[in-house]
C-alpha cells in the first residue's frame, strides 16, 4: 500500500496540494517511462473521457499534471477547493492504476502528440547535439534518457507499456505527499486512495478468478480441451504474425555515413556533488576548450549518480562508410580506430583533452548537497518534492560523500578520467514512426468517436460536469511564455498568427481525417511543417467559449496526436486559443472559427 506523508502549510496557506511520486527508471533511451506518464493521463475505467484532463486544467479552479526528476515521476494537483481536489486525486489515481489501452489510443499519443513534443525540443540546436551525442555514447556512465528521442520513441510496444505500468505503477511504489493546512483533508486524501486501490484490487481478483473458472471449465471435457488448446495455438499463431508485422512496419532509421564529418566528443563525469561548483566555471571551461570547440555541462543525473561534462571538437576527420543503422550508433567507437585519424590531428586531440583536465583539477570546487529545481511548480508541489528529495536521499545521494575528506581526491582524479566516442549526425527519425500505423489509428479513433456519439456518457467529462457550478473563464491558465510574441503580434483584424518550426530533419508526413471539424489537409512532404499557433478570440465568441472548451470535439487535435500542446488561455487582457507543435497548421484558422461557432 502507498505510504502517505503530510506536509503541514501553515494557516497562512490556502491552496491544498496532492503529489504522487513513483520512481519510473528509465528503459533506455526508448521513452517508456515518458509514454506510462502520458498514457496516466489519457483515461482510465472510471474517467473514460481522453480530454478529462485538459477540462479540468481549463474551466475549474484546479491544476493537474506531472513531472520527472532524475528517475522519478511525480504527478500532482493543486486547488483551493478541497472538494475539487479530492476528485482531481481520484482521477489521477486511477489513471495511475489503469494499464488496460487501446492499440489506437496508445499510438496517437505515442506517434503524434510525444513525437511532437520529441520533435519540438529537437529543434534546438543545443537540444539536437546533447540527444546525438547521447545516442551514440558507449561509456559504462552513458544517460538512459527517460524522455525518449523521435528516433527511439516509435519502438515501444503496448505490451511494453503494460508491463513497465504493471511494475511501476503500483500502490507499494505510490508515495503520497499532501501539503495542506488541514490534517482533515489529509485524511480524506487517504481515504480516496485507499479506496481507488482496493477497488481496483478487487476488479483484478475478480477477473483472474472469472478466467480460472473458464479454465477449470474448459478442462472437464476432452473436447473442451482441445478446442481450447486450437484456440491456444491460434492465438500463438496470430500474435507471432502480429509481431512480425509490426518489425516490419518499424522500419530501422539510418544515417549515409558517405562523406560524413564525424567529430571527437570527449566526457568528464563527476559525482552531483560538484554539480553546483562546476557550473559556475561552465564559461572559465568553454574558454579553455577554444571558442572554436563545444563545452557545455549536461545537469541530469545518470543511474550512478554523476553528471557529464562534454567536449565536442570544430575539427571533424572523414570517413566513408556503408550505412549505418541505428542499432550500429552505439558501435560506432569500435568501428572507427585512431588508424583513421592523423598523428597531427591526434596529437591536438590529446592535447586538448590535457588542457581541460588540468583546468578542471586546478578548481577548487566545494562539494555541496543538490536541492531539486522547482522554481516552476507551485509552492506546494515543490515543497513535496523538496520534502521527498529528503525523505528517501533520491536526488541527494551524495551527500556522504560531500562530508568525506577523500572526495577532493577523487575529484581530482576524475579530471584525468575522460572517456572518447565519435559523434555523427543525427539519425534522421523518418521511419521510426509508421505513417500507415498511425493514420489507421486515427482513422479508428474517428470511427469510434462517431460510433460513440449515442453513448454521450463516455464523451463528458466527469469533473467538470460534477463541478459545473465551478466553471468560468476566470480558471483559464496563462498562455504559455513561448506562444506570447506570437499574440503580440494579433489584432482584431489579424486574430490568428503561426509560426514554423525551423527543424533539422523531415520525418514522415501524414493526413489527418476528415472531420466534422476541419477538412484534412496533408502536411508536405518536403518537411515537418510543425507550428506553433494563436488565435485571439473576438469578445462576441467569449460568451459560448465554456461549452466549446467542455466539447470532446475542441480537444480533437490533442487526442488525435496532431499537436503537442492545444488550449484555451489569457495574456494581456484578451483570450487565445492556442496550439503548439501542431502539424496541421494549414487548416488551423479555419479550423478556430469553426469550433467557436460549432455550439451556436
Amino acid at each position: 500500500m502507498s505510504e502517505f506523508h503530510f506536509i503541514d502549510a501553515g494557516s497562512g496557506s490556502k491552496v491544498h496540494s496532492v503529489v504522487f511520486a513513483l520512481k519510473t527508471p528509465a528503459a533506455g533511451h526508448t521513452g517508456l517511462s515518458h509514454l506510462a506518464e502520458h498514457m496516466s493521463f489519457r483515461r482510465s475505467h472510471q474517467y473514460p473521457t481522453a480530454h478529462e484532463l485538459f477540462t479540468a486544467n481549463t474551466l475549474l479552479p484546479v491544476t493537474i499534471n506531472a513531472t520527472t526528476l532524475a528517475e522519478y515521476t511525480f504527478f500532482f494537483a493543486s486547488s483551493e477547493k478541497a472538494n475539487v481536489l479530492l476528485d482531481a486525486v481520484n482521477y489521477l489515481y486511477c489513471g495511475l492504476l489503469n494499464r488496460d489501452y487501446g492499440t489506437d489510443e496508445v499510438i496517437l499519443e505515442r506517434d503524434g502528440v510525444i513525437f511532437n513534443e520529441l520533435a519540438m525540443l529537437e529543434v534546438n540546436s543545443d537540444y539536437a547535439l546533447n540527444a546525438a551525442i547521447r545516442l551514440t555514447d558507449t561509456n559504462k556512465n552513458a544517460y538512459q534518457h527517460a524522455g525518449g528521442f523521435t528516433q527511439t520513441i516509435g519502438s515501444n510496444s503496448i505490451q511494453a507499456l503494460q508491463d513497465y505500468k504493471r511494475q511501476w505503477y503500483q500502490p507499494s511504489n505510490i508515495t503520497t505527499l499532501v501539503y495542506s493546512n488541514s490534517a482533515h483533508f489529509f485524511e480524506q486524501c487517504k481515504e480516496v486512495v485507499t479506496a481507488v486501490s482496493e477497488e481496483i484490487a478487487l476488479s483484478a481478483m475478480k477477473a483472474l478468478s472469472a478466467e480460472t473458472a473458464l479454465s477449470e471449465k474448459a478442462a472437464l471435457s476432452e473436447e473442451s480441451t482441445l478446442n481450447r488448446n486450437a484456440a491456444l495455438s491460434q492465438h500463438s499463431s496470430q500474435r507471432e504474425h502480429s509481431h512480425l508485422d509490426k518489425e516490419a512496419s518499424l522500419d530501422v532509421p539510418t544515417t549515409k555515413g558517405e562523406n560524413e564529418s564525424i567529430r571527437h566528443v570527449l566526457t568528464w563525469w563527476f559525482p552531483q556533488c560538484f554539480l553546483n561548483g562546476l557550473l559556475q566555471q561552465e564559461a572559465t571551461l568553454s574558454t579553455v576548450a577554444g571558442l572554436k570547440n563545444t563545452l557545455f555541462i549536461d545537469p541530469e543525473i545518470n543511474q550512478q549518480g554523476n553528471f557529464a561534462i562534454r567536449l565536442v571538437t570544430n575539427e571533424a576527420m572523414k570517413e566513408v562508410a556503408s550505412e549505418l543503422s541505428i542499432e550500429a550508433l552505439p558501435k560506432l567507437s569500435q568501428n572507427l580506430t585512431h588508424k583513421l585519424v592523423s598523428d597531427d590531428y591526434d596529437k591536438r586531440l590529446r592535447q586538448l583533452k590535457h588542457v581541460v583536465s588540468a583546468c578542471l583539477a586546478s578548481f577548487d570546487i566545494r562539494p555541496s548537497k543538490p536541492t531539486p529545481d522547482t522554481d516552476k511548480h507551485a509552492e506546494g508541489v515543490g515543497a513535496a518534492i523538496r520534502y521527498f528529495a529528503q525523505l528517501t536521499d533520491a536526488l541527494g545521494s551524495n551527500e556522504g560523500a560531500a562530508k568525506d575528506c577523500a572526495t577532493k581526491s577523487a575529484y581530482l582524479a576524475s579530471a584525468n578520467k575522460v572517456s572518447h566516442s565519435y559523434l555523427g549526425a543525427l539519425p534522421s527519425p523518418e521511419k521510426s514512426v509508421a505513417r500507415e500505423r498511425i493514420r489507421k489509428a486515427r482513422k479508428g479513433f474517428s470511427a469510434q468517436a462517431s460510433a460513440s456519439n449515442s453513448e454521450q456518457s463516455r464523451l463528458i467529462p466527469r469533473l467538470t460536469s460534477k463541478y459545473r457550478h465551478f466553471i468560468a473563464l476566470e480558471h483559464l491558465p496563462a498562455l504559455p511564455r513561448l506562444l506570447r510574441p506570437l499574440a503580440n503580434n494579433t489584432t482584431n483584424l489579424k486574430r490568428f498568427n503561426a509560426e514554423h518550426i525551423a527543424s533539422h530533419f523531415t520525418p514522415f508526413s501524414i493526413q489527418s481525417p476528415s472531420t466534422t471539424l476541419e477538412s484534412a489537409s496533408p502536411n508536405s512532404a518536403s518537411g515537418y511543417l510543425a507550428s506553433h499557433w494563436v488565435y485571439r478570440i473576438a469578445f462576441y465568441q467569449q460568451s459560448r467559449l465554456q461549452a466549446v472548451l467542455a466539447h470532446h470535439r475542441f480537444w480533437q487535435p490533442r487526442t488525435s496526436g496532431e499537436c503537442y500542446a492545444l488550449g484555451a488561455a489569457t495574456y494581456e487582457n484578451n483570450l487565445f486559443l492556442f496550439g503548439a507543435s501542431d502539424t496541421n497548421i494549414t487548416e488551423r484558422e479555419n479550423w478556430c472559427h469553426k469550433v467557436l461557432s460549432m455550439l451556436s
